[in-house]
């Protein structure tokens, strides 16, 4: 199968603007609007949850636009521009997001034009907020620091992502990897106007920036219009910590955790021993993908569709993190034969018992999954950050390439690296009946 490796748009032209800050701009003729993120990057840990409260606190109102719904008017008066926060991680760093999507100037009616309009607009979003006394206001805090509170806590719903988490904090109890982007309920105790004022102030004067824009538009021109984002910056740019080494499993161990509830969790962490940059990294990908990646995988086809021994299972990677993991959503009383038959299919994958069908269908998943993201301005903005900050090849068509010329042999060579290092079962309570006590 003979495949095409030249993208239409290309990747990002990258240019630094202010201390620490950098413009990244991709031409794209092919939609009608433009897609515009700007993002701070600090490192995970300390301080997350109060960093995580200050776009939220932004969104609220701006000096020309103070309120929430005043934000929202000026939005539809922009051709419906449409802005968001959100909160992500990548490897070890965390990394704070405003985004914008807005109509292009070339397809509007007539004379009409919104770019400048629209980034002066986001320009005073970030840089104007709704101070009072020249801090966030109490209320503001106070609103967000609920709904804050409640998105943490929210997270023990979901006890397949907790479970995930947790085999993550024991596996990793003194790495980097631990933390989680949303910060801690503890954190938030400490949110008062004046801390996340602090931590807003110290992003978007200090923090490394970037900034990401797909557009039809010239890179020069629309370079020179994105330039006011970058006001403020202060040449103390904070520096990231250094990257975090992987290291290699110690001696197995088991973790079980219990709760109220009917369904079990399994998860097992293996460390993988390569990563971002390293030969064997696509390949890596590809034996994941083998294993438990896709619906085609061993995992689902072999413990879940032929032993039935549970409701849900799949495998991922970590590259930066060096870690795989396999999640199984199950019944309690079947962890010990899940987790056999987990094992059994590692095995196969390490001594090549995978057929060619197999093998082949996970590199032609591998790049449907890379080409859609081709196909998204947000997509391919989120793949150029977290390359640059994982200390990844930010070209997806280079990487498209070195997933296709995987050879089965370098799989079973990558798969071989894997060392499991902790199982951990999130299990219900014995004895007791969740549906009895809630009556």
């Amino acid at each position: 199968m003979t495949r095409s490796f030249s993208s239409e748009v290309g990747g990002f032209d990258t240019r630094e603007s202010a201390p620490g800050a950098t413009l990244h701009i991709r031409r794209e003729p092919r939609r009608k609007t433009s897609s515009l993120r700007v993002s701070w990057i600090s490192d995970l840990g300390d301080g997350a949850a109060l960093r995580c409260l200050a776009p939220a606190c932004l969104l609220r109102g701006s000096a020309s636009h103070p309120s929430l719904r005043e934000i929202s008017r000026r939005s539809e008066e922009l051709w419906g521009l449409v802005l968001s926060a959100s909160v992500d991680r990548a490897g070890q760093r965390h990394i704070i997001s405003l985004r914008a999507e807005f109509p292009e100037d070339s397809r509007l009616p007539g004379d009409a034009k919104v770019l400048d309009d629209a980034v002066d607009f986001i320009r005073e979003v970030i840089h104007q907020p709704l101070l009072s006394d020249g801090l966030f206001c109490s209320q503001t805090v106070s609103t967000e620091v609920a709904q804050h509170r409640r998105t943490i806590e929210g997270r023990f719903d979901d006890k397949r992502s907790w479970a995930m988490q947790r085999c993550v904090e024991e596996t990793c109890s003194d790495e980097p990897w631990r933390f989680h982007e949303y910060g801690t309920i503890d954190e938030l105790e400490l949110a008062t106007p004046q801390s996340v004022t602090t931590a807003w102030r110290q992003s978007i004067e200090n923090n490394p920036m970037y900034i990401h824009f797909s557009g039809e538009v010239d890179p020069d021109e629309v370079a020179a219009v994105l330039l006011p984002l970058t006001t403020g910056r202060d040449r103390d740019v904070t520096a990231l910590a250094p990257r975090h080494p992987r290291r290699g499993a110690g001696q197995l161990r088991e973790v079980e955790e219990q709760f109220e509830g009917n369904q079990a969790n399994l998860v097992i962490s293996l460390r993988t021993n390569t990563g971002h940059g390293d030969p064997l990294h696509e390949a890596m990908m590809i034996a994941n993908g083998v294993l438990g990646g896709f619906s085609h995988s061993r995992l689902f086809t072999q413990v879940r569709e032929k032993q039935s021994l549970c409701y849900s299972i799949n495998s991922h990677i970590d590259g930066s993190a060096g870690l795989m993991l396999v999640s199984a959503g199950i019944d309690g009383d079947t962890a010990s034969r899940t987790r056999e038959s987990i094992f059994e299919q590692i095995d196969v994958v390490k001594k090549g018992g995978f057929t060619d069908e197999e093998f082949q269908m996970t590199i032609d998943s591998w790049d449907s999954r890379l080409r859609m993201a081709t196909d998204s301005p947000a997509a391919m903005a989120e793949f150029d950050l977290v390359s640059r900050l994982v200390g990844r090849d930010p070209d997806i068509d280079q990487l498209r390439q070195r997933v296709a010329q995987v050879t089965r042999e370098a799989v079973v060579e990558a798969a071989g690296l894997l060392q499991p290092d902790l199982v951990y079962l999130l299990s219900p309570r014995q004895g007791e009946d969740p549906d009895e006590e809630a009556s």
